[in-house]
């Protein structure tokens, strides 16, 4: 991963835009769904970033670049077609702490703009690293068409509702089942009768001070695509992941990021039957049917966890 994925607070950003052309005006556009600020510098501006200029959108710099319109930036993005002063731009942004987009060329940039998928407050982002825009172009027309545009609505009113779940719940493993139960009901992503099946739920819910403990066995395959989507939900669901070493580091990286990882070995046998009798949800990522693991698995029965394997 050449690029590490980070939203910005643009609350907090001052963007410059170098140039004046339609170019300009699309990144200038992108910004301004946003709340940053944004000034722009250019001699001459199209008849769209003028309209955005009248309307009070933007600021208005009427001149040619210069390092000092810098100051106080956190970012720039360069949309002209002189090639000397992109690279200048380039170099002075980086003595200033600047980060620099120039567009339509990755050598001279220090961050890429990624493919945008907007459910506000959901937001996606894909890049393909500047290796194939087609492809890129064809997956967000392609998750377009997936992801429902009522999206955005189900996230602002599971926001509304977050405290509501924390003052009803006393623990989090609690809180976090309540939402997974909640989001997979059928036609909540479509928006339909959110408050009615949210109080539902609510009401019909205990805080049970202690849980069943899980263990979820995959028997991994070969290649990450042969995974059950059932496996793969239960991978995202587990509190902490024991994997045998020969997984593949791909199929790791599909279980729930922040769940701790260890590989399995007799060491740490004794440490998971301990977070099983905490009624943690372990997933065991399996490639070899050995007499540890089939021993691991006997005792976890034993402390009636249920056991489930895919």
């Amino acid at each position: 991963m050449n690029y590490f994925p980070i939203f910005l607070d643009a609350k907090k950003l001052n963007v410059l835009v170098v140039g004046g052309g339609e170019i300009a005006g699309a990144k200038i556009e992108l910004l301004l769904k946003s709340p940053a600020t944004v000034t722009v510098v250019s001699p001459k501006i199209s008849a769209n970033i003028q309209a955005l200029l009248t309307a009070g959108k933007i600021k208005y710099i009427n001149d040619y670049y210069d390092k000092s319109m810098l100051a106080q930036k956190q970012l720039v993005f360069v949309a002209t077609e002189n090639r000397s002063l992109n690279e200048q731009i380039n170099k002075e942004a980086f003595e200033h702490g600047v980060l620099a987009n120039v567009v339509d060329n990755a050598d001279l940039c220090h961050f890429i703009t990624p493919a945008i998928i907007d459910r506000s407050p959901m937001v996606f982002a894909m890049i393909s690293s500047g290796q194939s825009p087609v492809l890129l172009r064809y997956w967000r027309e392609k998750l377009e068409t997936i992801i429902p545009q009522s999206l955005g609505k189900l996230a602002s009113f599971a926001g509304q509702k977050r405290q509501a779940v924390k003052d009803r719940f006393t623990n989090f493993t609690n809180r976090r089942v309540f939402w997974e139960s909640f989001f997979s009901k059928t036609g909540i992503e479509q928006g339909e009768d959110l408050e009615s099946a949210f109080n539902m739920q609510l009401e019909n819910s205990e805080d049970v001070t202690s849980t069943q403990a899980e263990l979820l066995v995959i028997n991994t395959p070969d290649h990450p695509d042969l995974l059950t989507l059932g496996a793969v939900r239960n991978m995202q669901k587990a509190d902490n992941i024991l994997h045998d070493v020969e997984v593949d580091s791909v199929i790791i990286d599909l279980c729930r990021r922040d769940a701790p990882k260890a590989a399995f070995n007799e060491d740490n046998i004794a440490e998971t039957l301990s977070l099983l009798k905490q009624g943690k949800r372990v997933c065991y990522l399996n490639t070899n049917q050995t007499s540890q693991s089939h021993e691991f698995i006997a005792a976890a029965k034993e402390l009636n966890c249920q056991v489930f394997c895919f």
